[in-house]
Parts: structure tokens; C-alpha cells; sequence
């Protein structure tokens, strides 16, 4: 939904999953699409599906913005998702809205008067939230912005977003919105036990937090059964084999020179000796009462 933004189009076009339509305004709920960008354009009715927004606000979003002139990018997340592959060096803005950050958001990219873009989800709808008109700032000239937004919409994808419900990192909470009224759900865990949580009624959503255990669980609320995964998530945190090289960015590398083996458990030679010392006495005192 946009007046025009060759850049935004673009690099949307290039996403190979991405079917894109564009309209002037948006009228109706978009109930037929997996996502829909705002850009600059405030509808006429909200959007169902997840949303990136793009310098425009809710009420109901937040309690309150202003015009912010010139806000300088000092900081943003990269290890979000959103932000993977992405910087904002040399990244300039002309204006933005300046709000608090609400309780439904985190923010990624942050200004000292104001967070620049948010993320989050509010009444189960993903939104991606950008404070500025991205064709008042030096951003699109950049590779990031393309990079951004391909994140953007895999982390706004309803399939994506299903499937990392489902795979659950341990000691994360698992959550599942259950589409009937049914007042409890049974849980089944690795080990074959079972637990009992209660739904809140007005959410209608399951939050389970007993994940500490890795393997798989199972889901019982009413007529719904669902299956999740609790697992690490990253097979480097299991890979304990030694490596003959280390990777440290795109380009730079370390590799290892010499083998040496480290971390020797000397306990088991003390314990030896001191075992065969006690054999010793043992002998000695038995052949002197002997």
C-alpha cells in the first residue's frame, strides 16, 4: 500500500517467495494476503494479517509521538533475526516519529530521542514498525535496506512464523493459540508424563513453560492435538570435535597449527598411587601378624 517507492518495490520483487500487489489505499481487511506493507499511507481499514508499517502510528500502538528532526542511528540489535546481515553505518534520516517504546515491542535500531524501528506482535499479528518515510533517509541507497527487507518477510511469513512456534529452543516458553473455548490442555512431555495447564479465556492461548527438557511434546486442547520440537536450535552448541579452522566473518579465518591435548585429568594416577600405598600396608601388616 503505497503512493510510490521504487525501492521498497523492488527489492520486494526480489524476494522469490514474494507475490506482490500494489494499491494506492487499502479499504478492506486483506484477508486473502500473507503480509502487507504500509508505506506511508495510513488505511482506511486495518490489515489482518502481519504488517510492516512504515511511518505511521496506532492509538493504539502508542500513547504518544512527535516529529524527531534528524535522528542519528547510535546502536541496533544484530542478532535478530530482522537484523541479520544488516548494518546502518553512513545511514542517514531526515525525520521520524518519536514515540516510547511500548510493551508489546522491542526495539532494533535505536536513536537518543527515539527507537528507529520496533518489532513485535500485538493481538497475534506480527508487525514490523519503521519511525521514518525510508525515502527521506539515505537507507534504500544502501545494500542493507534489500537485505532488511528479505528478513522482514521471512520473520513476518505466517509459514516461517508457524514453523518456529513449533521448533521451541530449550527454556523458551511454547505458545499456541487455541481457536475454541476449552478451559484446560493436557501436555505430554519426553519422558511419557503428562501435565495439565489452564486456558485463559479471554486469550484463548496455551502458554507452556516446562521446556527444559529436550525431545518431543505433545498437545491435547479439546479437539486440537499439536506436536512441537524443544531442541538447541544450533548444532554448534553440540559440536564439541576439535576444529581444524576457525571462521571469523565472510573473509577472515584462523587455522590451527599444532594438535595439543588439554584439560588432562591427572586425578585417576593420584588415586592409583594412593590405592597401591594402601595395598602395600595391608600386605605389610598382615605378614607381620602372620
Amino acid at each position: 500500500v503505497t503512493s510510490g517507492n521504487r525501492f521498497l518495490e523492488k527489492a520486494l520483487k526480489a524476494i522469490p517467495t514474494v507475490e506482490l500487489a500494489k494499491v494506492a489505499q487499502l479499504s478492506d481487511a486483506a484477508e486473502g494476503f500473507d503480509l502487507v506493507v504500509l508505506d506511508n499511507v495510513a488505511p482506511l481499514a486495518w490489515p489482518k494479517p502481519n504488517v510492516i508499517a512504515i511511518n505511521i502510528a496506532r492509538t493504539n500502538w502508542f500513547t504518544a509521538w512527535k516529529k524527531v528532526e534528524g535522528p542519528s542511528i547510535v546502536d541496533w540489535k544484530t542478532g535478530h533475526p530482522l537484523l541479520r546481515f544488516v548494518n546502518f553505518d553512513n545511514v542517514q534520516v531526515a525525520e521520524s516519529l518519536g514515540v516510547q517504546t511500548p510493551s508489546w515491542a522491542l526495539s532494533l535500531v535505536d536513536s537518543p530521542s527515539t527507537p528507529l524501528v520496533l518489532a513485535g506482535e500485538l493481538n497475534r499479528q506480527r508487525i514490523v514498525w519503521i519511525s521514518f518515510d525510508t525515502l527521506q533517509s539515505t537507507w534504500p541507497l544502501r545494500i542493507s535496506f534489500p537485505i532488511f527487507v528479505a528478513n522482514a518477510v521471512d520473520w513476518l511469513n505466517p509459514a516461517s512464523e508457524r514453523a518456529s512456534i513449533l521448533s521451541v529452543k530449550a527454556g523458551d516458553p511454547f505458545r499456541f493459540s487455541v481457536p475454541e473455548n476449552v478451559a484446560n490442555a493436557e501436555i505430554t512431555v519426553p519422558d511419557g508424563s503428562t501435565r495439565t495447564r489452564a486456558i485463559d479465556s479471554n486469550r484463548k492461548e496455551l502458554v507452556f513453560g516446562e521446556t527444559q527438557k529436550q525431545g518431543v511434546y505433545k498437545v491435547k486442547a479439546g479437539t486440537n492435538q499439536v506436536t512441537f520440537c524443544v531442541n538447541l536450535l544450533d548444532a554448534l552448541e553440540t559440536d564439541t570435535t576439535p576444529r581444524q579452522e576457525i571462521q571469523f566473518g565472510a573473509y577472515a579465518k584462523v587455522t590451527s597449527t599444532t594438535t595439543r591435548q588439554a584439560n588432562l585429568e591427572v586425578w585417576r594416577w593420584f588415586a592409583l598411587t594412593a590405592f597401591l600405598i594402601l595395598l602395600f600396608e595391608w600386605w605389610y601388616y598382615h605378614r607381620r601378624t602372620a
